[in-house]
């Protein structure tokens, strides 16, 4: 089992750019980064939260 640290670095300690605009703040990830699938999974899980 992965730890909560582990996550952290695997998910969020990547390389990436982020673009804002007035409204919107865009998270733009590498596309060879292994897991974006991940990413974008616990992103849309936390959205279901709100």
């Amino acid at each position: 089992k992965l730890q909560i640290d582990t996550i952290r670095l695997k998910l969020m300690k990547i390389a990436s750019r982020i673009v804002r605009s007035s409204r919107y703040i865009i998270f733009k990830l590498c596309s060879s980064y292994a897991y974006k699938n991940d990413f974008y999974e616990i992103v849309a899980n936390i959205h279901k939260l709100e």
